[in-house]
């Protein structure tokens, strides 16, 4: 699931957990859950958005001071250490791995009922 020397985080290690039938959630559930993520990271892409716009503050004057300032805040919202364009790309970032978690309980669901309905064409009802 991960690259060697890659650190395992939280949600890497649910979905190995979810691999290895450690952990279950129904498929009603993870659909909910898959959903609200989705709604979620596009909050997030809304927010980076708006502070890309940030990048092009004004309104600061002439002065050095007003221009240090606008510089400041322009590299608070994208660019600079800690910006916000990155952080919240960082909260997409683990939203995303909590997807790949929440689709692993209804796909293999299904990958479970295929094979289930298989097995009764095979075999026919008992």
């Amino acid at each position: 699931m991960s690259n060697p020397g890659e650190p395992v985080t939280y949600w890497k290690a649910l979905a190995v957990a979810a691999d290895n039938n450690q952990l279950y959630l129904n498929e009603e559930a993870a659909h909910a859950c898959y959903e609200a993520c989705d709604k979620y990271i596009a909050k997030l892409k809304g927010h980076q958005k708006t502070a890309r716009d940030l990048r092009n503050v004004t309104g600061w004057g002439d002065f050095d001071m007003g221009l240090q300032l606008q510089d400041i805040f322009a590299k608070k919202a994208v660019g600079g250490e800690n910006n916000m364009v990155d952080v919240l790309q960082s909260h997409i970032d683990v939203v995303e791995e909590m997807k790949v978690v929440f689709n692993m309980f209804f796909t293999s669901t299904h990958d479970v009922d295929k094979a289930n309905a298989a097995g009764i064409e095979v075999e026919g009802p008992r």
